[in-house]
């Protein structure tokens, strides 16, 4: 017979199948019975579709307006206007256009049917849907707006969300967008804006025509002394053991066929073309006119002026990119960013994407094509 300590350890070895059992009970009988009469809902369009938020707010407000009949227009106000009360609760002030203030809107949905002015200094609690064009003032305070047009916003204006426009976003001096700016066209910045994320496929500082300008210039530049395959002076032609002259003297090691490692900082001299991947376990510099014809991954990356690059750039910290430079893809960075006047990043026929850790700083006559998201804001200078 069993003596008492061998009965207790069946007993504990029982105890312990039971609780495994019941575990495994539960999860047996929701996989044959299942509760939920369907999936989760879940809109994987949210992280694919830039303008997200404003198509959502859209179609909810259309949704709205095909839900309840106009209430009666409270006294005083255009018998053009029309309040409309959801079975949500929300509420909507419907308007045919024109200038509006402080007294109308404050606790309801906007949604104007034709060309919408915001007055001086007016603050709206509420989303503005806009099925026009859309203009403030200067100190207006907002929600989020949507507009099928344009949206023009004026000095110092403060947007706790998110602006998102069919047309083309201009943005005046000292306005403050707390979230995500997107355009199916282009967004204008002037000096002294700030936000946290912008999309379209074309941005600009500080104006759209003089970005153009400057862009076709440099084009042209760039074709009259860039050549295809023919290194310039100090370029990436090789040594008898096959290192690049821009490596010489530099403690590194060929990673694989095309890919050095670098383990110091690099100094590239001016008017080299690098054809190689490069990674460097300290800082990167270039000089002006080099070409970059690979991605280039280093601890911070400084380049110089009139740099043309035709793949990625990756930094551990800091990035800069110098003035009248071109980048054709997609630049990241754990540290701050900053774009000097004159450089470009991707081209219409292929958006790129910038994304900092910390900020990313443009100076005028900057043009990005695509999207810019800064962990902290990206700013005007």
């Amino acid at each position: 017979m069993f003596g008492a300590p061998a009965v207790g350890y069946l007993v504990l070895l029982l105890l312990f199948f039971l609780v495994f059992s019941i575990s495994l009970y539960f999860g047996y009988r929701e996989w044959q019975r299942p509760n939920d009469a369907g999936p989760l809902a879940m809109d994987v369009d949210y992280v694919r579709i830039e303008n997200y938020l404003g198509r959502s707010f859209r179609a909810r407000v259309r949704g709205w307006l095909a839900e309840a009949p106009p209430d009666r227009v409270a006294a005083g106000e255009s018998m053009a206007a029309e309040r409309r009360a959801m079975l949500s609760g929300e509420h909507l002030l419907l308007l045919p256009g024109g200038r509006i203030g402080n007294e109308q809107g404050q606790g309801e949905i906007i949604c104007s049917a034709g060309d919408l002015r915001l007055a001086e200094g007016a603050t709206f609690r509420r989303e503005i849907y806009c099925q026009a064009r859309l203009r403030t003032e200067s100190r207006v305070g907002l929600q989020s707006v949507a507009a099928d047009g344009s949206v023009l916003l004026g000095r110092d204006n403060h947007v706790a969300r998110w602006v998102d426009a069919y047309g083309t976003v201009t943005i005046r001096s000292g306005t403050v967008v707390g979230s995500r700016v997107s355009s199916l066209v282009s967004i204008e910045l002037e000096r002294g804006v700030s936000a946290q994320s912008l999309y379209a496929p074309r941005i600009c500082t500080p104006s759209r025509l003089a970005c153009l300008d400057a862009r076709r210039t440099m084009e042209s530049e760039d074709a009259a002394s860039v050549v295809e395959g023919q290194p310039r002076a100090g370029g990436n032609g090789s040594d008898a053991e096959g290192k690049p002259k821009f490596l010489e003297g530099v403690r590194c090691i060929l990673m694989a066929p095309g890919t050095w490692l670098v383990h110091a900082d690099l100094n590239v001299p001016p008017g080299s073309r690098i054809e190689d991947n490069l990674i460097v376990k300290g800082a990167f510099k270039t000089g002006s006119r080099c070409v970059l014809s690979r991605d280039v991954k280093a601890t911070r990356l400084l380049l110089g002026e009139r740099n043309h690059v035709l793949g990625n750039l990756t930094a551990e910290g800091r990035l800069e990119v110098g003035e009248e430079s071109f980048v054709a893809r997609n630049i990241v960075a754990e540290g701050d960013v900053r774009l000097a006047s004159g450089v470009r990043v991707g081209q219409p026929e292929s958006l790129a994407a910038l994304s900092a850790a910390g900020e990313i700083l443009l100076e005028p006559y900057v043009v990005v094509c695509g999207k810019l998201s800064a962990g902290k804001w990206i700013r005007t200078v």
